[in-house]
Order: C-alpha cells, then structure tokens, then sequence
C-alpha cells in the first residue's frame, strides 16, 4: 500500500518493511472481498500499521463501522491515542473523511456518581475516593470517567469502591444518570466510526448477540489474537466469593427489608453458613475426589474440584432471591433511598443467578470447582469481611460460544504467535474459526545473526521434577556472572521457582550489595513501575513469572532465561478438564493441547529478547527437554530463523562483546 510510504512523515522512527506492506495488503483485500484472515506477524513487522491502514480506508471509503477489539490495555490505549490519530489524519490528508473514533471499557472502569453517593462512610476514610471525587467534580466535562486517564494512580479496591458492575447498575433509573460516564461512552460509541474494546466485552457481545457493545459493525479486528481463548472462558465463565453473599447479607438494605421478615435472613445466614462448611470441607477429602495435580506431581493446595450438586447453595440462592423481592417491596422514603434498595434488589438477584447456575453442577461443558483466595497482607486489611473463598464455573471449550460468530462475520485476528511453529490449525480450533484465510509474516530482524541458544547441562530430569531449585538457582548465577554489561530477564514457569531462586539470590551479597547489578522481583510494586526502574539501570535483572512472558516490551536485553519449558499446569482446573475432554474423544491431551499450548507460550517468552532492530542476546533454556526429549526439536524449530546454538556457558560474553 502506498500510504504505509507516507507514515515516516508522522512517526519518525519508523521504517517500511516488505512484511508490513504484505500484511497491510492481505488486511486490505480479506475486508474488501468479506473474508476472514487470521495472521501471525513477527515482532518488528508492525502489525497495528499494518491492519490500521486498509481497515481505517475501508471505513473511511466505505461508510462502514469497524471495532478493534486488545487483550490489554496498554495496546488499547497505544492504538485509541497514538495509532488510530496518526492513521485518521494521513487519510484527511489524502482527501478522505474524517473519522470518529472512541475507547469503549467495561463499567468498572469509569467512575460513577451514584457509587460515590452510595458509599460516602467508606470514602471519608479512603483519601484517593475523596481525591476522584473532587477531581472529577472540578473537570467537568473535560474528564471522560476513565480511571486509566486520572493524574495519578487509583488502587484497585478505590476502583471498585467508586464504579459500578452489570450487577448493580440501575441504567435509566438511577438518579446521577444524567452524569453517567460510562452511558455517555456508549453514546459516542454509537455514533463513531471505529470502536476500540477489549477481548472481553467482545465475547460477552457475541454470547448476548449484540446486547452489549452498541452498533453493528462491517469488519472486527482481533489483536493479541493468542488471549482471545484465555479471555473468552473467563468472560464466559461465572464466579461467586462468599465475602459477596456476605456482603449483601449483611447490607443496610438487607436490614431494613427484614424488620418484618427476621426468620427470612436468619434461614439465609444458616444457609451461608452451611455452604461455608461445604466448601471448607473439601480440603478435607481424599486427594483422588477434589484435587488437581500439576505436571510435577504436585497438588495445588487452593482449589478443589466440585463434582455433585451443593444444596446447601441451591438454598441460599433461594434465601437471597426472596430478601431481593423483600428489598424491592420496602417503600422508599426518598428518591435516593430509592435508588439504592432497587440497586441492592438487582444485585441480589443477579448473585443469586449465578449462584444458583454454579451450584447445580449442571452443564457438561463447565468445570466446577472452589478455590481459595489469596489476599495480600494489604489487601486483607482493607477487606476484613471478605471471606476468602470463591466458587467458580469455567467453559471448557468456547469454539461453541464463538464458531457461529466467526463463520457470520469478518474478521482479522493478529498476533505474534498465533501458529505452533508450523500451522494455525490449533488456534483455530480452540477458538472456533472453521473459514479463513491465513498467512505468517516473518520478523524482518537478523535472529540469526544477532540472537543464541544455550541450552545448559544437568543430570536431573526436569520433566519429573529432578531438577531441583538448588540446581536451578546455581545455574541462574552462573549465567547472570556471566554477562558483565547488559539486562537480563529470567522467566519462570512458577511462583516456587522464582521465590527459591530470589531467596537465595538475595543471600548472597554480591548480589545484594552490588547497585551495578540491580535485582527486581515480580509482585514487589507495580509492573510499569519495575518496568521503569529497570529502564533507568543499564545491568538490572527481573525475575517474574507467566504475566512477564507476553505483552513487555524491553529493549536493550542481553540475556533471557527460561527456567522450564512452560507447559500449561494441570492444577489449573481449567487446563485439567480440558485435558480429560480430549482423552474422552480418543484423542492425546500431550499431542493435541499440551505442547501447542507449551510451543506457543514459549515463542511468547523468547520473543522478550529481540525488541529492535539493533538487540542482540542470548536465550537460555535451563531444561534439557529441549535436547532430550523429540518434541524438544519443535520448539527450536518455532523460533525465528535459525538461531547457532551455543556450546558452553564461557561462549556467551565473547559473543555479545563481539558487537561492541
């Protein structure tokens, strides 16, 4: 495409590719001819110019409506304020409409009135409540309830202090709706030419059929394209913690509605102390009948699965049905009061729905299970009445929620990694998409001129959990010894792995001590903030664990450690039941879910090393699977190009000084 010569004037690192102009092209002609087109592009394509160009065309020629739909926020915002502007105004220069565009969010992420009026006792003792208050009160109509566009941070739990959810919004009827941010947005929405969303929102949309994200739209865009299962089952899914029904037992509106109906929350509060036993009880069965085990053997001690009908739930579903009715009965003594009991009523009800759903145990294609929460030390303080329990229902395989969705629409999904290394047929599969065209773009960066593989030696055998911590770790030192000048991320498949090899880290004091070589650890602050800490050293090393291995973006990178190749864990519920569904059909879990799912996580990881075009560094892969076991061989062969394999940890600095 022509208009992908013209960017340089508007980006000024930017540089034209063949990939780019491959993809751009195949974009172009999939929503041109009404096809769908599932294309992984390798990093340094530029995938966002990519797509953005023919789809923004299209919608500018054309009159019709596009949405973009992201995984993650960060990328949301890059497109919505940086991307999609600069693409909207070359086509206003070439003669093109102009274009209307708006970031539709979830409505726990905008601040709302009725909320803040509704929870006055906890925002006198809450400083940042009371500062987006008057923040909020002082903008006017400058600020748009964004908690994400506020001057500074918003914890989570002053988040969810001051939005509302699906389960309490009282839409029309709520008393501040005339200053409804989150109804506004979806004003705009409505009347704009490209909508930017999140994964989400989107699979709720397609489940409700259109009920939720205002509009109809000619074409979809899928970016980070390898999330948009993990986002489905969890938007598909239902949860309910007993600190909720808890809450609600204990509410103001509960009270009053049962001054004449006493034994009606007395049933209710012996049912949830019922269901609090059923569950805590768990822990206590044989392992065989509630737990999950890793691929290490190893029993995840916070969730239990639930195999049979819990009656004791079915009844305080029941209880918290008729305390909703009781509230709405209540005659109001004002509009606000008003307002409030009916907010109440809805919320009880949609718990009770979901409630009710996860403990009849009913569908096939869900997993049932219990899990116990973890709260920080922090957290738990600021929640003293949360009881640290959930129960949850999970989708098993979501290509039946989407496949119908797919084959009526079109749609372009993009990522990194989208493909095993070798075709599109298991993402495809898992997701539901039965007709599209595919293509792979390749990295325009030199891997195999800038970029080795080291794979170091051990006489334990990782895939049975040989390879111990203590090995690990002596490994880890070695190779972050190794390398004098220059970033390292290390990688772990596990919160035990990293804790082990931070611990003993920190033991020592040359690495304690030495502020030339700067230690970061996931879960210590914030990521973006590690992230920008990291940036201001020249020889720092974070440790994190799966959210660091997509989705960072860290030039300058000189080593990556892998601890293990990252198989999905079979403590996950999830993962476990997926696994069974496959064996049930006479197929292999290993062949057919686990090692794609492994080769695609892993691609994920290694592409952390090459950010730019000037990168160089060296991965290492600290589990001789990768050299044992056959399989090993596919996930050399899914990395770009042909990365030189080095033979000794003593081969690693004179390849990096060789570029000095």
């Amino acid at each position: 495409m022509r208009l992908l010569e013209k960017l340089s004037r508007y980006l000024s690192n930017y540089r034209q590719r063949t990939g780019q102009q491959q993809m751009a092209v195949a974009t172009g002609a999939a929503i041109e001819a009404g096809k769908s087109l599932v294309v992984e592009g390798g990093t340094g394509v530029g995938k966002s110019m990519a797509y953005l160009l023919p789809a923004l065309m299209a919608v500018s020629e054309n009159g019709a409506r596009a949405l973009i739909a992201t995984s993650h926020k960060p990328l949301q915002d890059q497109i919505s304020k940086k991307d999609v502007p600069v693409v909207a105004q070359l086509l206003k220069e070439e003669g093109k409409r102009p274009l209307k565009w708006v970031t539709l969010k979830g409505l726990s992420n905008y601040f709302c009135w009725h909320s803040a009026d509704e929870e006055q006792g906890k925002i006198a003792v809450d400083p940042v409540a009371a500062k987006v208050i008057r923040y909020a009160a002082a903008a006017g109509l400058e600020f748009n309830g964004d908690f994400e566009e506020l001057p500074f941070d918003v914890p989570p739990e002053t988040k969810a202090l001051l939005s509302a959810t699906s389960d309490d919004c009282l839409g029309k009827k709520c008393p501040q709706f005339s200053r409804c941010y989150a109804f506004k947005v979806r004003e705009e929405a409505e009347e704009a030419d490209v909508v930017i969303t999140n994964h989400s929102l989107l699979t709720l949309d397609i489940q409700s059929e259109g009920m939720i994200i205002p509009g109809q739209y000619a074409f979809y865009v899928i970016d980070e394209g390898h999330n948009f299962e993990d986002n489905a089952t969890k938007a598909n899914g239902l949860t309910v913690t007993l600190g909720a029904c808890r809450r609600f037992l204990n509410s103001d509106a509960v009270k009053t509605a049962t001054k004449i109906a006493s034994a009606r929350i007395e049933t209710a509060r012996t049912n949830y102390d019922r269901l609090q036993q059923a569950i805590i009880q768990l822990w206590n069965l044989p392992a065989e009948q509630t737990r999950f085990k890793s691929s290490g053997g190893n029993e995840d001690e916070n969730k239990r699965l639930l195999k049979t009908e819990v009656p004791s739930g079915l009844a305080l579903a029941e209880d918290i049905k008729s305390l909703a009715a009781l509230i709405r009965a209540v005659p109001p003594k004002t509009d606000e009061e008003g307002a409030r009991l009916q907010r109440m009523a809805k919320q009880g009800l949609s718990l009770a729905e979901r409630l009710e759903k996860i403990c009849a145990i009913g569908d096939p294609n869900l997993v049932y299970y219990a899990e116990r929460l973890s709260y920080s030390p922090v957290e738990a303080r600021r929640r003293p009445d949360a009881a640290a329990y959930a129960i949850n229902a999970m989708p098993i395989d979501v290509s039946g929620y989407l496949e119908k969705w797919f084959d009526e629409n079109t749609v372009i999904v993009t990522s990194a990694t989208l493909s095993d290394g070798q075709n599109f047929d298991f993402f495809k599969k898992r997701v539901g998409i039965r007709n599209a065209d595919t293509l792979i773009v390749p990295s325009p960066f030199d891997y195999a001129g800038r970029v080795r593989l080291f794979f170091p030696r051990t006489e334990n055998n990782a895939a049975n959990g040989g390879k111990t911590y203590a090995t690990l770790t002596e490994q880890i030192t070695q190779l972050i010894n190794s390398v004098s000048d220059g970033r390292i991320l290390v990688l772990f498949t596990s919160y035990a792995a990293l804790d082990y090899v931070w611990r003993r880290l920190n033991d020592h004091e040359e690495f304690r001590l030495n502020p030339q070589r700067p230690l970061f650890r996931q879960g210590e602050s914030q990521m973006q903030r590690i992230i920008s800490n990291f940036q201001d050293t020249h020889n720092g090393v974070i440790f994190g664990t799966r959210s660091w291995w997509q989705g960072v973006d860290l030039p300058g990178m000189r080593l990556l450690i892998i601890d293990k190749l990252p198989f999905p864990q079979l403590n996950d519920p999830i993962i476990n039941a997926r696994n069974q569904d496959i064996e049930a059909r006479g197929g292999s879990s290993f062949n057919e879910f686990m090692l794609p799912m492994a080769i695609i996580t892993f691609r994920q990881g290694a592409g952390r090393l090459m950010r730019q075009e000037d990168d160089r560094g060296v991965i290492v892969v600290c589990d001789d699977r990768i050299v044992r076991q056959r399989y090993g061989a596919r996930f050399i062969k899914s990395l770009p190009a042909s990365i030189p394999v080095l033979g000794s940890i003593k081969d690693l600095h004179p390849f990096l000084e060789s570029f000095d």
